[in-house]
């Protein structure tokens, strides 16, 4: 039973999934060029930069919550196994803290019933800040979606074809030679979140003509600063369930070793 919230995190991911695709067929952004007077450089820009769905924001919550309560879940099924007798609780918490100090000093209060094997492994899994981060990141992130309403969803700059802007200069240097394409994407070193109308994405040579096929990419990210700061939202999902996955498998073995 304290698997089902894993399956449905499964079924929100699928969901999400669904939701991402259906934005950017919706072409969100659109790309113009223009020249810098000055400068005489030609300039990449955006001209159109939809605003995100809140509801991708719902669902990226919907699905941290459900891993979250998946490691509650766990641990209650951990207490009931090893108090066969004891009467449920309400104060039964996976142990998830800011640093290791905080975890030593919470953990047995939060796991109070459960065998000592099982808060063994729960050590090596290290649930805390600077431990596993990824386990940290799914708790701090459910407490804001409880808390706030939902997590911070955006766009960003993703990278950038320079193979494009290689392949018109060999074209340009030899021009009887039929130059094949070279896709060659290179992430920019700011992501310009919230990417917005206006945001430059790539500054050309002076009196440089636009390139038809130059292409650029775009993602959604989740951004929480001090948490996770413009993570892509697929990437981010994808670890947080295998972790969470990683951890059924580990804990359902001891929770069969208990029985027999």
């Amino acid at each position: 039973m304290w698997t089902l919230k894993a399956k449905r995190a499964e079924e929100h991911k699928e969901e999400l999934l669904k939701e991402i695709k259906a934005f950017f067929d919706s072409k969100p952004y659109t790309i113009g060029t223009k020249t810098d007077p000055q400068t005489k450089r030609l300039i990449y820009y955006i001209t159109k930069a939809d605003k995100v769905p809140d509801r991708i924001a719902l669902i990226t919550g919907d699905i941290i919550q459900s891993l979250r309560s998946t490691l509650d879940h766990l641990i209650y099924q951990l207490f009931i196994i090893n108090s066969k007798d004891a009467k449920p609780t309400r104060h039964l918490y996976f142990p998830i803290l800011e640093n290791l100090a905080m975890y030593e000093k919470e953990k047995e209060r939060k796991t109070k019933g459960i065998s000592q094997s099982a808060l063994d492994l729960i050590d090596k899994v290290k649930p805390y800040k600077g431990g596993n981060d990824i386990l940290w990141k799914i708790h701090e992130l459910n407490n804001i979606d409880k808390h706030r309403l939902l997590v911070t969803v955006g766009s960003s700059f993703g990278s950038v074809d320079i193979g494009a802007h290689m392949q018109e200069l060999m074209k340009a240097s030899f021009p009887s030679f039929d130059t094949p394409e070279m896709p060659l994407f290179i992430k920019p070193a700011d992501i310009l979140f919230p990417l917005e109308s206006g945001d430059e994405l790539f500054i050309d040579a002076p009196d440089a003509k636009p390139i038809s096929n130059m292409k650029f990419r775009f993602n959604l990210v989740l951004n929480e600063p001090g948490i996770v700061e413009g993570e892509p939202i697929t990437d981010l999902i994808q670890s947080m369930t295998d972790e969470v996955e990683n951890l059924i498998t580990i804990f359902d073995e001891e929770a069969k070793g208990s029985n027999r």
